[in-house]
């Protein structure tokens, strides 16, 4: 039996997953379509916050698969969720992330700091981004050393591009946590937030598997949520990394591809 046919719905990373970098991994598109027109029911899970849900969407029709917006939930929404959860909306938020995470944080009801006033916020919302800079560390450990609450998107130390993995959210928050002695709260895999956002978009589909990349994201957060884990080595793990993994993936495959036809 094909792995596919085994569920009625599906959580898929999009990195490592669906594409690397920009370019669409080889049979993910055609896999994907045959799971649509099978009505498997998709909702894509990214850790990462450079784009807003929107955005992703977007670039997943633009590779001919026709998803809504919706159908896209990103660590960067789920932290800002947690963000106000804890806080309550109107708190002092100083981010760190790219223009879109700002965006997400901001349409969530918190207030956003610049520069030197992001030095009394009261939360510290962290992300991996290409502009990160020792300013921006500073300001982040003096206000948490003030005080302020420190949540991050996820602890990904990189993230699969051509040519090479990138540094990512985590190795940029292992520099704030080193400054200010603080330990983050994640709102993005492996921990609840995002897949309980996720899963509740999937509506009524009973038998849900996550399809992902990373076995300490990926796999762990959907096992930790009550899902089967389908691991894929199109991204971050190896073949002998996923045979070293505890606890195990349920499935291990090759890609996209292999996940709908065996």
């Amino acid at each position: 039996m094909r792995a596919a046919d085994e569920f009625d719905g599906f959580l898929i990373d999009l990195d490592g997953v669906v594409w690397e970098g920009r370019e669409p991994i080889a049979g993910s598109v055609e896999a994907l379509l045959e799971l649509l027109e099978a009505d498997k029911k998709l909702v894509f899970v990214t850790n990462n916050p450079g784009r807003s849900a929107a955005v992703y969407a977007e670039r997943l029709r633009e590779a001919g698969i026709p998803v809504a917006d919706d159908r896209v939930v990103t660590a960067g929404e789920a932290t800002a969720c947690l963000a106000v959860e804890r806080a309550g909306a109107g708190a002092a938020a100083f981010v760190i992330g790219a223009p879109a995470f700002h965006e997400t944080v901001a349409a969530s009801g918190l207030d956003l700091c610049e520069g030197e006033d992001g030095r009394a916020a009261e939360l510290v919302i962290a992300s991996g981004h290409r502009g990160f800079d020792y300013e921006e560390l500073l300001t982040a450990t003096l206000a948490l050393q003030g005080g302020a609450q420190l949540f991050a998107t996820s602890r990904d130390p990189t993230l699969p591009m051509p040519g090479g993995a990138w540094p990512g959210t985590g190795a940029v928050l292992a520099a704030i946590e080193t400054a200010s002695g603080r330990t983050a709260e994640i709102g993005g895999k492996p921990e609840p937030h995002l897949f309980e956002l996720a899963r509740e978009r999937l509506g009524d589909a009973a038998r849900v598997a996550m399809v992902g990349d990373r076995v300490s994201s990926d796999i762990e957060g959907g096992r930790r949520a009550g899902l089967a884990t389908i691991l894929v080595l199109s991204g971050a793990t190896s073949a002998e990394q996923a045979a070293a993994a505890k606890p195990q993936p349920d499935r291990v495959i090759a890609d996209l591809a292999e996940l709908v036809h065996g």
